[in-house]
């Protein structure tokens, strides 16, 4: 009997995950899908249009500018009208404009879309991470952001095999190219989700219709009890004016950078590994993309149950920057060319989720709103400069070393910010090692 508590909760939080997290999962597939999938579209695009590579690594880069700059009025506005209106009215709008990347075909049309895409897609990553600090505890919280966040290196698996068989087998389809038919088919679907985020997505625990009386309280209980939440009564002004809130936007940036030109350049790279197809680009992006996955749930879920957040990153950083480091050094070699490639891409993204566990022991209510999106504004913008800054140095040297290289070294540093802003506590995670409230402010 006296377990009696802890299985309701343990029953309403299942219930929970299995409510909201898949659904999230697959909206952020798309996202992470209809912002990355130019990489693919170059293979073809970029010679049906002339585009250089300065010209795609700017098309990729002027995505995070808009991105950036209206991820803080998208979550202001997500206070006034809530997580599910914000996060359905991105998904409808973002697949239309993807969709309508296919009619571009000239470089001023090609910046446009990319510009209006990172406007309409500016809100729904962090209001996707505000919904979860609703309705997860910190204790619970980084295993639902791996697995929520796992999703951008599934839509590697996925956009691999099927932008490469889009682009391979649909060209010339009803006179269209390939690349074309790849920015209709991945973009629609994200207009279907944005129905059903209005039918499944509720803002707050105790508007769920599907949890019974008991298990809505436990929910409600674990947040309200949370020892590892920040004061109910941080305001939003405390939150813009913190410098913390800055200093996590800025490990963000360091870390967040590499999955991103990794995202953008692992088509050029793989490819450079070999004389190989299209399809054969996508099939083999599949195996770093697979990895990642595992590190991001994994990771995620030990970091959980262990309580320690600063050295699961740490790992996953060093981890990292040592497949970057080591993959210049096989530029002939599929096998080891991308078992380097597979080692940099799991150890980047095992460091995400466990990142996104730290904002909410600092933030809370409104204040985490917007916190959480100065914190992915300034995060995001290292997609604005990454992608562009490896086209510019890829095209003076000719190849992607020193880029890697300079990569390798942004995510241990991020991993050392880490520790500097956690530094009087010798384990994050645990209740009776939190800092007070008073103290993290």
């Amino acid at each position: 009997m006296l377990d009696e508590p802890h299985s309701i909760q343990d029953a309403a939080f299942r219930k929970v995950t299995l409510r909201f997290v898949p659904l999230l999962f697959a909206c952020y597939v798309f996202n992470y899908m209809d912002r990355t999938n130019i990489g693919f579209a170059q293979l073809q695009m970029r010679a049906d249009l002339g585009f250089s590579a300065v010209t795609y690594g700017l098309g990729a880069s002027i995505f995070f500018v808009s991105y950036s700059f209206f991820a803080l009025p998208s979550n202001f506005l997500m206070t006034r009208i809530g997580a599910r209106r914000t996060i359905a009215g991105c998904l409808f709008l973002w697949g239309l404009t993807s969709a309508a990347t296919m009619f571009v075909r000239t470089p001023n049309e090609f910046y446009a879309a990319r510009f209006v895409l990172g406007l309409v897609e500016a809100g729904f990553f962090p209001g996707a991470i505000y919904h979860i600090t609703k309705w997860f505890p910190s204790n619970r919280r980084s295993k639902a952001n791996g697995m929520f966040q796992s999703a951008t290196v599934i839509a590697g698996v996925i956009s691999g095999l099927l932008s490469g068989a889009l682009i391979t087998y649909l060209n010339g389809l009803l006179a269209l190219k390939g690349w074309q038919w790849m920015f209709l088919v991945e973009g629609l679907p994200s207009v279907i989700l944005a129905v059903l985020v209005m039918y499944y997505i509720d803002d707050e625990p105790h508007e769920s219709k599907w949890l019974t009386a008991s298990e809505k309280d436990a929910v409600i209980e674990a947040i309200k009890n949370d020892p590892g939440a920040a004061p109910n009564n941080y305001t939003l002004g405390q939150a813009l004016l913190d410098w913390k809130v800055y200093f996590l936007g800025l490990i963000f940036f360091f870390a967040v950078i590499d999955t991103y030109v990794l995202a953008f350049w692992q088509p050029i790279m793989i490819k450079e590994l070999g004389n190989m197809s299209i399809m054969t680009v996508g099939l083999y992006s599949t195996v770093p993309a697979a990895a990642a996955v595992v590190a991001k749930i994994w990771i995620g879920h030990h970091s959980d149950k262990t309580g320690d957040l600063r050295w699961h990153f740490t790992f996953s950083a060093i981890a990292g920057a040592a497949g970057m480091v080591l993959m210049p050094l096989y530029p002939h070699s599929a096998l080891w060319g991308i078992a380097c490639l597979t080692v940099a891409t799991a150890g980047a993204h095992g460091c995400i989720p466990i990142f996104w566990s730290v904002p909410g022991r600092y933030l809370s209510g409104a204040a985490a709103a917007i916190g959480i999106a100065v914190i992915s504004t300034m995060g995001n913008f290292s997609g604005a400069v990454g992608p562009a800054a490896l086209g510019y140095i890829k095209n003076i040297t000719g190849h992607f070393d020193i880029g890697l290289q300079i990569l390798a070294g942004l995510l241990l540093l991020s991993a050392a910010l880490l520790f500097v802003l956690m530094r009087k506590r010798n384990n994050v995670g645990l209740p009776s090692t939190v800092a007070s409230a008073s103290e993290l402010r």
